[in-house]
């Protein structure tokens, strides 16, 4: 088994592969091979951006697609075009019901996997987000010690059903 280490610099005792629900970048998700039956992969990416390509999609009973910037009113644009200032799309409550109407839609699953580029923001934010909605109380607070695991503040708010600013 390997090393995992939290926040605080310790080893935590669990495997995060083995969660219920899992934040992973894209270049783990491409090859992923779920543990269980009924795996769901939800897959970010920013607006415009394509996906790599799964190694074998039949693995997932289910994938969703869902397009957003990792980005927050808040953040600093300095460098970017006014094209690129307007192609940016923020995380929002439309994005929120779409990933809980697709895990409502599949009531068997047994994981569910997020990836975005990275698997740092974006796809913890969601993942958090997923545990608070169904309950699950044992896999949020194993996913807030992953030291990788960075949420987007607003993602995470978001999907709580909280207002953002």
């Amino acid at each position: 088994m390997a090393n995992y280490i939290n926040k605080e610099r310790r080893q935590i005792d669990f495997d995060p592969f083995d969660l219920r629900i899992i934040a992973v970048p894209e270049v783990v998700a491409v090859a992923f091979k779920p543990r269980t039956k009924h795996t769901l992969l939800i897959r970010i990416a920013d607006v415009g951006a394509t996906y790599e390509p799964l190694k074998d999609e039949s693995l997932f009973e289910a994938i969703l697609s869902v397009h957003f910037n990792d980005i927050n009113e808040e953040d600093d644009y300095w460098g970017l075009s006014d094209k690129e200032q307007a192609e940016m799309k923020l995380f929002n409550e439309v994005h929120r019901e779409m990933i809980y109407d697709f895990i409502d839609a599949h009531p068997d699953f047994t994981q569910i996997v997020v990836h975005c580029h990275a698997g740092v923001s974006r796809s913890s934010a969601v993942a958090m987000g997923i545990a608070l909605h169904l309950g699950d109380m044992d896999t949020y607070n194993k996913l807030q010690v992953i030291k990788r695991y960075l949420p987007n503040p607003r993602v995470l708010a978001i999907m709580r059903g909280e207002a953002y600013l």
